[in-house]
């Protein structure tokens, strides 16, 4: 046979062999609820799609469905369970009454200044609670992460003291961020995260409970001045894998997907939440925007406050038969070894 027949006869067959293992490779579908080009997309999401085939030498791949493609954030946890998809992220909070002790970070106070220190100490809730182990039983957690904290920001005034808030009109999309406002003497408004731009420009209210993240977004930072960062909350976040279809995956892939995600995850997760917020921060600076942190003084008036409402969550907990009092005072000594 001429060699052009062979070379010719040895691509083909080649063609086959890749066609053929990339057929065989076992497929995972991970459904998020970033846009494709939300950074958590592109520097946590992507790359580590990129690190399991490379890490499973291509017998595993994982392909991406954005914008909630697949569920709705609040369906994702029985989205996964069921098979709808493979893999899903979302919050405890969404379906808190299955997530007693895990919606422990949604609670108030409950993050540091860096989203890093946060996902951080709730990967390590994780790893040594039983108890919230328990409650992703049915599922195989791949890791676990906070958003960067709620502060305040204001149009048109500067808040420094719980006087300055008092009787404020702060746009608060959340029962927990509500319910803080009230604590904290403010009058709290009930409105969506999309209207929120009209009611700061129209001054239907003063000001709003967020991160920094959704402000440039939404064009807030058209109307916001006045920033005062307190750390008031921030929101928990999981992500998770159908248990049928991991254990499909052989032993040895499976600690390899296992080695790059966990804590190493949560870790980038919070590096990449807090890179944007600086960004955006610097942004806010430049054109004049005001920041103003509590000092310890004035933030232990805010946190006499505020820990009543972290109590209800303990008492409620525990009324369920959850050991909710071991759990928070973990939690908070996490978070204050971070911020010292």
């Amino acid at each position: 046979m001429p060699r052009r027949f062979l070379t010719i006869a040895a691509l083909a067959a080649l063609a086959v062999m890749i066609t053929s293992s990339s057929a065989l490779a076992l497929n995972l579908r991970l459904n998020i609820m970033y846009n494709q080009k939300h950074p958590l997309s592109t520097e946590v999401f992507q790359p580590w799609a990129a690190q399991v085939a490379k890490v499973t030498q291509g017998r595993v791949k994982v392909t991406i469905f954005y914008s909630n493609a697949l569920c709705t954030s609040a369906q994702t946890f029985d989205a996964v369970t069921s098979g709808v998809t493979d893999i899903g992220c979302s919050c405890p909070t969404y379906t808190a009454e299955r997530f007693p002790l895990s919606t422990i970070m949604d609670q108030p106070l409950m993050a540091t200044e860096r989203a890093q220190d946060s996902s951080e100490v709730m990967q390590a809730l994780y790893e040594q609670n039983a108890g919230m182990q328990k409650e992703f039983a049915e599922v195989v957690p791949l890791w676990f992460y906070l958003n960067p904290a709620y502060h305040l920001h204001f149009t048109k005034k500067e808040v420094k003291t719980l006087e300055d808030l008092k009787g404020t009109l702060v746009a608060a999309g959340g029962t927990v961020s509500n319910a803080i406002l009230k604590a904290l003497g403010a009058a709290a408004e009930a409105i969506p995260m999309t209207e929120v731009y009209l009611a700061l420009q129209s001054g239907v209210v003063e000001g709003s409970i967020l991160p920094y993240a959704p402000l440039r977004s939404q064009r807030m930072t058209e109307v916001l001045k006045y920033h005062t960062e307190c750390s008031l909350a921030a929101n928990g976040f999981y992500v998770v894998a159908n248990k049928e279809k991991w254990n499909s995956i052989s032993e040895e892939d499976r600690k390899a997907i296992m080695a790059i995600s966990g804590m190493k995850m949560a870790t980038l997760t919070g590096q990449v939440f807090d890179k944007y917020e600086a960004i955006d921060k610097d942004f806010m600076a430049k054109k004049g925007d005001v920041f103003y942190k509590l000092p310890k003084d004035e933030r232990a008036r805010w946190i006499k406050l505020l820990t009543p409402l972290r109590e209800g969550w303990v008492k409620d907990a525990e009324a369920k038969g959850h050991p909710a009092r071991e759990l928070m005072e973990v939690a908070t000594r996490l978070l204050a070894e971070r911020e010292r």
